[in-house]
């Protein structure tokens, strides 16, 4: 596979949300991802993310296909592909990485971030690096959440991120904080 970049898509339903999966590849590098579930728009975010490279069509590599499995259930994961952003400024890269760190079942405020990187006032900066993120679910912005908790944005489906979070809760937690949205309820998937 060298040499090439690689997409593919894949319509996936979680706890009855629908949602896609998108991901543009090189080698062990992953370039962009999307979880729209309308793939002609997914295609369009990872190329604008990814720098539009020419693409091949192919299915996930197993390893890759596996890793989104696990984090979509909420497991931690080694990635066997490096996040490996083409866009983004230096203040937004850091951003990026630093949210690498944030361990399944844990989250952060933005102002939390915005001082582990030094820099205390930038909170609405880090949100708004947050909702660039080309690489959702692998750079894990679903778990930076605005001050008291609540949810914030999301470059998806709100509905996704509480979901997601609610997944890498531990139910044994006796503390443990149900997320939740105002968007519409959800319903089951459509085969």
């Amino acid at each position: 596979m060298s040499g090439s970049h690689y997409f593919h898509h894949q319509h996936l339903c979680l706890d009855g949300i629908e949602l896609g999966f998108a991901a543009i590849w090189h080698d062990d590098q992953l370039l962009a991802t999307s979880l729209s579930p309308d793939e002609d728009r997914a295609r369009q975010q990872c190329q604008l993310q990814a720098g539009s490279p020419p693409l091949k069509r192919a299915p996930f590599p197993q390893p890759l296909e596996q890793d989104i499995r696990t984090a979509l259930a909420g497991q931690p994961v080694v990635w066997h592909y490096q996040a490996s952003p083409r866009i983004g400024t230096p203040f937004q890269r850091q951003v990026w990485q630093q949210m690498e760190q944030i361990v399944v079942g844990s989250t952060l405020e933005y102002g939390q971030l915005a001082r582990r990187i030094q820099r205390p006032g930038a909170a609405r900066a880090v949100g708004s690096a947050c909702g660039k993120n080309p690489l959702p679910l692998r750079v894990p912005c679903h778990r930076v959440v605005q001050a008291g908790g609540h949810l914030g944005g999301f470059t998806g489906d709100l509905r996704v991120k509480a979901l997601l979070l609610e997944k890498e809760s531990a139910p044994s937690e006796p503390d443990r904080k149900t997320w939740s949205c105002d968007a519409t309820p959800r319903a089951p998937c459509l085969a």
